[in-house]
C-alpha cells in the first residue's frame, strides 16, 4: 500500500479553502478539540489534526478514500508546512466554523 503524499492533503486542504468541497468535524467541534487531536473528513479522507489551542499545527494521520494511509512519521514535510500563513490562517477558520458530524456518518453534507 503506498502513503499519501504530504502535498496530496496540502491540495486538498486548498480544495477546501477554494471551496471546492466541505470539511467537517467528526464528534466533536474544532473549537472544543482544545489542545489535542480532531478528527475531520474532507472528500472521503479521514485526517486527525493536531489543534494546538486553535491552530492548525500538523496533520498526525490520515486515510485516503482508497486505503492509503499517510502518519506524521511518513513525511518530511508535514502538510501543513506547504501551506502559505494565509492559506494556514483561512483553514483554521474554516476548521472553527465547520459542521459537526456524528461518528457514524459517513456522508458529508455538500458544499
Amino acid at each position: 500500500m503506498n502513503t499519501i503524499p504530504a502535498e496530496e492533503i496540502a491540495e486538498l486542504f486548498r480544495k477546501v479553502i477554494r471551496g471546492d468541497t466541505k470539511v467537517v468535524a467528526v464528534g466533536f467541534s474544532w473549537n472544543s478539540a482544545g489542545c489535542g487531536n480532531a478528527r475531520v473528513r474532507i472528500d472521503g479522507y479521514d485526517l486527525v489534526i493536531f489543534n494546538d489551542c486553535q491552530e492548525l499545527d500538523y496533520v498526525d494521520s490520515v486515510t485516503a478514500p482508497d486505503g492509503r494511509t499517510g502518519d506524521f512519521d511518513d513525511w518530511l514535510n508535514d502538510p501543513v508546512a506547504f501551506l502559505n500563513p494565509d492559506e494556514q490562517e483561512l483553514m483554521e477558520q474554516i476548521l472553527e466554523s465547520a459542521e459537526v458530524v456524528d461518528e457514524a456518518d459517513k456522508e458529508i453534507p455538500s458544499v
